[in-house]
């Protein structure tokens, strides 16, 4: 028997950079991609599908989005069960629970393990959360499995090992509860970034959710002789994308613009890039990357430059020694110990404000560096 599982789509979500057609397109996108899963479920003759939570975004998901998925849900013909995670809690007014979905949908509801039995010999273990954070350990209470045959869990949890400064506030669990409770397997769904363990799969948001975010694909569980194999599926395309374009001996805007434009040949989609390196004597500035000066390769659909990576051509050894402002101001950062990528975004950002510049993105470059350095990596979770 095969089950597919995935988790993290976030139907509905805001894509708050994007302009209104594109921010349209990507919602859209993530509509395809559970519409993908469903059809790769028949094509694998899966027998149910497994949502490991955060299927929409509970204060922004629509009539519509709702109505698509108890549609979709109908029409696949298959056992589903969905596990609500922290942005789509199943509280009195959500869907899960407001909604008369078709008799083959099953939504663990309960904030404890229950179970389901999808064929004889193998279970289907489920919990839920009822609210946005603060949902303890589902396995903190002792729990076990019970019963013989196999036995498939499907939760939305963080791994305390990867919680963020050991603040723990979605169903935390480590790694071992999963198979000390007696699960044959676990899809666990909350981390974007997906994960392989013995015991369990992190299954990963279906599609890219962010720019230079990690992504998931669907799973596929192979059930034979009570041994549970997980196959991931290849991930869906991209629709966003993150790009770093050298500059260095470009001479004019349009030059600049030739080299984003190639280096966007193929994609589909939205794209960040951030320009580097010494373009010769050019000063250039986001306003030179619009639609109404840069026309956007076939398939791109909207396109955020950063420029704060850029070296502008200044002389720091012929500017410390004015008798200036600005000759002071390279003076102190200089003699600061600061390391080598910090001491040029302070330059940059000082400098340019000296010149009467308003392009400082560099500053917000900085901010972010410098809360990077004092926070551990959160397994890019949502």
């Amino acid at each position: 028997m095969k089950l597919l599982a995935f988790s993290d789509v976030h139907l509905d979500s805001k894509f708050g950079w994007a302009n209104r057609e594109v921010s349209r397109r990507q919602r859209q996108r993530l509509r395809d991609g559970v519409s993908w899963a469903f059809e790769q479920a028949r094509h694998e003759g899966a027998a149910a599908v497994l949502i490991g939570g955060d299927l929409f975004e509970h204060e922004l998901v629509s009539p519509d989005t709702v109505e698509f998925l108890r549609r979709t849900f109908e029409r696949s013909g298959l056992q589903v069960f969905a596990a609500p995670g922290n942005h789509d809690y199943a509280d009195t007014e959500s869907p899960y629970r407001r909604v008369d979905w078709p008799d083959n949908v099953h939504i663990f509801s309960e904030t404890r393990f229950t179970s389901k039995v999808l064929a004889d010999g193998l279970t289907v273990w489920g919990a839920a959360h009822r609210k946005p954070a603060d949902t303890p350990g589902f396995f903190d209470d002792g729990f076990r499995v019970g019963g013989s045959g196999t036995h498939i869990g499907v939760f939305h949890g963080e791994e305390r090992s990867a919680a963020f400064q050991g603040q723990y506030r979605h169903a935390p669990f480590e790694s071992d509860q999963i198979a000390a409770a007696g699960f044959d397997h676990a899809v666990v769904g909350h981390s974007h970034k997906p994960a392989d363990q013995p015991a369990w799969t992190r299954l990963g948001s279906l599609e890219r959710l962010k720019f230079n975010e990690a992504y998931g694909t669907a799973v596929i569980l192979e059930i034979a002789g009570g041994r549970v194999t997980p196959r991931r599926l290849e991930p869906r395309p991209p629709t966003l994308h993150t790009l770093s374009v050298d500059l260095t001996e470009v001479e004019n805007a349009s030059q600049a613009r030739d080299r984003v434009r190639n280096a966007l040949s193929g994609l589909a989609g939205a794209a960040r890039i951030r320009l580097t390196g010494e373009p010769d004597d050019l000063h250039l500035h986001e306003d030179d990357f619009t639609t109404a000066s840069f026309e956007l390769p076939d398939g791109v659909e909207q396109v955020l430059v950063d420029i704060s990576g850029l070296t502008p051509p200044y002389d720091l050894e012929q500017i410390e020694q004015e008798p200036t402002v600005r000759g002071m101001f390279v003076q102190r950062v200089r003699e600061d110990d600061l390391d080598p990528e910090t001491e040029r975004l302070v330059l940059l950002a000082g400098l340019r404000a000296l010149d009467g510049r308003d392009d400082l993105a560099v500053i917000d470059e900085l901010r972010m560096g410098a809360s990077q350095d004092d926070q551990p990596d959160s397994g890019e979770a949502s």
